[in-house]
């Protein structure tokens, strides 16, 4: 059969063969045609409960989650105790984003095989998602005492356990599912992040090497003709280092161009597009590439996020030299300040929604309305993005003036940034930028943070000028927003309105 055509249906008789041909099909990896065929059998044989189930597991596979989601209820409805079908119900779920529906199809499959540990590993994963932690730890642990030797429960379970703050508890059976698995690329990256998070910054960098072998990773890893650096001498040498992760990542790490500079030679920075302009501030870099332009020859390569452990960077020794970027002298029209108004505020409430954090670091902008009564400040968006068009739902026009409309990329955000007294910042791009143009950051952080913040203090070793409000449990939003506020107001009122980090 020619696998570029449409499947042809003929008969009742022909279900078979489309099914058998899409099974052989999926078996060879080629999911996409796999799915014609599984459709094929199951519009002429709709009342086959299983047929219906294998559409919804290519559907899954193709991350076509809604249609997977509408295919396992077809078989459910024809079959109710569709066992399999109500376990991949509750990851698809879960997948798509509906907690409620993921946890109630878990505890179905749950109930229809309590032996299963993978049944109740979906129900965990629904129940974390949801923010049902003690649920979910009560299951990944039923889960690990069904199969003791499944390093990805353990994996689970070490998550949940660092997202209520229970770090030694996690850290230990992370380092369980590494034994058990050496080569579980996952387990080794959450481990660099429990330990870095922990402060353990040397056993941290080294097990964060383990990211390139993760399946997100390993899609995108590069390959290069030149070796990778380890600190030789570079007299007389050019290296090429290369963003590879999210603007925060980059902004956070080109600090180590510095360190990278004085060792000789000549280092040529690739960036993400967005980046560029801004890293033409960045001191002694030879040559600044767009990322997906041609670059020129070099002699080592190194991804930017490798260069702490490179340099054996530990917590003590962070390089936090603010400011190591600028804004380019290019803004022309200042931002209008309120009369009255001593104290100029930038705001931003929400991150990438494409973050696997983002539900937890983010904040609806109706919880910072208790601020926009303070007198004498006056407060302006730093938001992108839909989340922008909060202003307007919330009915807050009037009280924050829109400025990310003039932002056209991240240089012209700096010359936003630099004319104010302070940025107020969930974990963001922003709150990164903010910190190495060395303006005063008050960053607004989940009861679980992310690795770079550490735990249990209120500054940060990597930006002098920040500040950081916790949460005291997790998902308590308002009362780090009324600690922002008596803090601001306190700052308000002081004589001379300066923003003092620490």
């Amino acid at each position: 059969m020619n696998s570029g055509r449409e499947p042809v249906e003929h008969s009742r008789g022909d279900a078979d063969f489309h099914q058998a041909e899409a099974i052989r099909l999926a078996s060879s990896g080629n999911l996409a045609e796999a799915l014609k065929h599984f459709q094929a059998a199951t519009r002429l044989r709709p009342d086959n409960p299983v047929w219906h189930f294998n559409c919804g597991l290519a559907l899954q596979q193709l991350t076509q989650l809604a249609n997977a989601i509408a295919a396992y209820r077809q078989a459910i409805a024809l079959k109710p105790d569709f066992f399999d079908a109500w376990s991949n119900l509750s990851a698809a779920c879960k997948g798509a984003g509906d907690f409620d529906a993921a946890v109630e199809a878990g505890q179905r499959a749950v109930a229809l095989q309590p032996r299963s540990a993978g049944a109740h590993l979906n129900l965990g994963n629904a129940l974390k998602a949801q923010g049902a932690w003690a649920a979910a730890e009560s299951t990944y642990r039923t889960a690990r005492n069904l199969d003791p030797a499944n390093p990805r429960i353990q994996l689970n379970l070490a998550n949940t356990l660092r997202e209520i703050g229970r770090i030694p508890e996690a850290v230990a059976l992370l380092r369980e599912a590494v034994v058990k698995s050496p080569r579980f690329a996952e387990a080794h990256r959450d481990l660099a992040f429990a330990l870095l998070l922990s402060g353990d910054f040397i056993e941290g960098w080294m097990e964060n090497e383990w990211r390139w072998e993760t399946e997100e990773m390993a899609r995108g890893r590069r390959s290069f003709d030149r070796p990778a650096w380890s600190r030789q001498d570079l007299a007389g040498r050019r290296l090429f280092v290369y963003t590879e992760q999210g603007f925060g990542d980059a902004i956070q790490f080109v600090r180590y161009i510095e360190l990278v500079i004085q060792r000789g030679g000549e280092v040529v920075l690739e960036c993400q597009p967005d980046l560029q302009r801004l890293f033409q501030t960045v001191k002694g870099v030879s040559q600044l590439v767009a990322r997906g332009d041609p670059s020129p020859p070099f002699d080592f390569q190194a991804p930017l996020m490798s260069l702490p452990r490179i340099m054996g960077t530990t917590l003590e020794t962070v390089p936090n030299r603010v400011p190591y970027l600028a804004a380019l002298d290019e803004w022309a029209e200042q931002l209008p300040s309120p009369n009255g108004a001593r104290l100029k505020v930038g705001l931003v409430w929400a991150g990438n929604p494409s973050h696997l954090n983002d539900r937890a670091r983010s904040l609806p902008l109706e919880m910072l309305k208790p601020l926009f009564d303070l007198e004498a400040t006056a407060f302006y968006s730093l938001q992108v993005g839909e989340r922008a068009h909060e202003i307007k739902r919330a009915g807050l026009f009037g009280k924050m003036a829109e400025a990310s409309s003039q932002r056209s990329d991240f240089a012209s955000t700096a010359a936003l940034i630099t004319q104010l007294d302070l940025v107020i910042s969930v974990d963001t791009s922003v709150a990164h930028l903010a910190g190495a143009l060395a303006k005063p950051i008050w960053l607004l952080l989940p009861f679980a943070p992310d690795w770079r913040w550490l735990l249990g203090r209120n500054d940060s070793p990597w930006y002098p000028t920040m500040h950081t409000f916790r949460q005291a449990s997790p998902g308590d939003w308002p009362g780090v927003i009324r600690e922002v506020r008596a803090r601001l107001r306190s700052l308000v009122a002081s004589s001379s309105g300066q923003v003092i980090p620490g």
